[in-house]
């Protein structure tokens, strides 16, 4: 009887312990790592780690428990064999690359879905979304596009000011050439 009041209760700080986890970090990846090696997840964990991302190896039960206490009933089918779950960090995008790295490199390894942004979501989207550029390119990119008008419109105004300059040298340039009258009047007498 106390064996099984002890078991239960470590039951539910598990399950708490990864409701507080999901909490933090409310973008998970789901996984199925059976057949990958302790070394081959602990280099999985330190390339998400990199992006304040981490991986924890859960049991089924514990994971359908915490699943459904935050109704994501819909998440339990993709609950079976040996499951990892990915809590990403603050680049979902950044996590769902090095996932999708590991899974190319490692067959055993397989990437069943997530909750990204509140929404289900397949392996083929996690795929599509690691295709995506990462935050910083991206955001290089709407720099890049909010700068470009501006440095076209600079370089038109600096344009038109270089014309005006060469047009007014040349004025000065001509009328160097041609001697003003009062000059030409000194010189006769």
């Amino acid at each position: 009887m106390a064996k099984e009041r002890l078991a239960r209760f470590c039951k539910e700080k598990m399950v708490d312990e990864l409701l507080e986890q999901i909490k933090v970090s409310p973008n998970f990846i789901i996984t199925s790592y059976m057949g990958s090696s302790v070394s081959d997840l602990e280099s999985l964990r330190r390339g998400l780690k990199k992006f304040s991302s981490n991986y924890v190896v859960v049991k089924n039960s514990i994971a359908k428990i915490a699943l459904e206490k935050i109704d994501l009933k819909s998440e339990c089918d993709k609950v079976d064999g040996g499951v990892g779950i990915s809590l990403s960090g603050e680049d979902i995008v950044a996590t769902c690359k090095t996932l999708v790295t590991f899974a190319k490199g490692h067959e055993k390894f397989k990437i069943k879905g997530g909750i990204i942004d509140g929404s289900s979501v397949s392996s083929d989207k996690i795929a599509t979304i690691a295709a995506l550029p990462s935050k910083q390119v991206l955001l290089a990119q709407v720099v890049t596009g909010i700068k470009s008008p501006i440095t076209g419109f600079v370089n038109t105004l600096g344009g038109i000011l270089r014309k005006f300059v060469y047009v007014v040298d040349a004025i000065k340039t001509a009328k160097g050439n041609v001697p003003a009258e009062g000059a030409a009047q000194e010189v006769k007498a």
